[in-house]
C-alpha cells in the first residue's frame, strides 16, 4: 500500500486539511493514525474516492472509453472502440476536462495489484511497461526507473497467473506493480504515451506527478491543434 499525508489528501480534493483528517477518522478512506496523530491515507483509495465523487455527479468513464480518450491522445485514433455517440462524447471530454481530471478519470479503466519480485529484469521482460519504467516514451527529464516492475500483463493473461509464473510474491506495500490489461479487443500491446502519461499523473511521487500531468496537458494541446478546424 502507497500511503500519502493528510495534507495531500487536501490538496488532491481541493478540500481544507481539517476536512481531509475527517474523512480520514471516519473512515470514509482508508489509512492509519500515527502515534504523533498525524494521519497517512492509502493513495489508492483516495483515487477510488475521487472516482465515487465524480460518478455521484455524473455518469463516470467505462473502460472502453477511458482507453479511447489515451489512444486518442498518443495519436491513436480509437474510433473503432466505442459506438458513434459515445466516441463522440469521449472527443468532447479531451477538449473540456484539464490534465488532472483526465488522468482521475482514466485510472478507473484498470487496476493495480503489487508485488515483491525476485528477479526484476525477468519480471519485467514480458510485460508493456508503463508509469516511470517508460517515461523515456513522453519526452520527460525522468529517468526510466529499471529497479522496480511496472507494467501491463498481457491481453490474454490475468495478473495472478503472470505473477506466478514469474515467482513474485503479493505484497500491498511492494514496489513491483501489475496492472490489469482491460483494454478492448485485446488492442494495448505495445506502450503508449497517454498511457504512461496518465499512470505518472497519480503516482505518489510529486516528480512522477507533475511529469505525467504535464504530458498528459502537452498531448492535449497537440490533440487539440489537430481537431480544430
Amino acid at each position: 500500500m502507497v500511503e500519502i499525508t493528510a495534507a495531500e489528501v487536501a490538496r488532491r480534493l481541493g478540500v481544507t486539511d481539517r476536512r481531509a483528517r475527517m474523512l480520514l477518522t471516519d473512515g470514509t478512506i482508508r489509512g492509519r493514525q500515527l502515534p504523533s496523530g498525524d494521519w497517512l491515507a492509502d493513495n489508492d483509495d483516495v483515487i477510488r474516492y475521487l472516482q465515487r465523487r465524480r460518478k455521484g455527479a455524473g455518469r463516470g468513464l467505462d473502460r472502453a472509453t477511458a482507453w479511447a480518450i489515451l489512444y486518442e491522445l498518443s495519436g491513436v485514433r480509437a474510433a473503432h472502440l466505442l459506438p458513434r455517440a459515445t466516441y463522440t462524447r469521449a472527443r468532447a471530454r479531451i477538449r473540456t476536462w484539464p490534465a488532472e481530471r483526465l488522468a482521475t478519470e482514466v485510472a478507473s479503466r484498470t487496476t493495480t495489484h503489487r508485488y515483491r519480485s525476485a528477479n526484476v529484469a525477468k519480471a519485467q521482460a514480458g510485460l508493456i511497461r508503463t508509469a516511470r519504467a517508460a517515461s523515456d516514451l513522453i519526452g520527460s527529464d525522468l529517468l526510466p526507473d529499471m529497479r522496480r516492475v511496472a507494467g501491463y500483463v498481457p491481453a490474454d493473461t490475468t495478473v495472478a497467473d503472470y505473477a506466478r509464473a514469474h515467482f513474485m510474491v503479493a505484497d500491498p506495500s511492494g514496489q513491483d506493480v501489475l496492472y490489469e490489461n482491460t483494454a478492448p479487443l485485446h488492442s494495448y500491446t505495445e506502450p503508449l504515451p497517454a498511457v504512461v502519461a496518465a499512470d505518472l499523473a497519480v503516482s505518489t511521487d510529486t516528480r512522477e506527478r507533475s511529469a505525467g500531468l504535464h504530458a498528459l496537458d502537452e498531448m492535449k494541446r497537440s490533440w487539440l491543434r489537430s481537431h480544430t478546424r
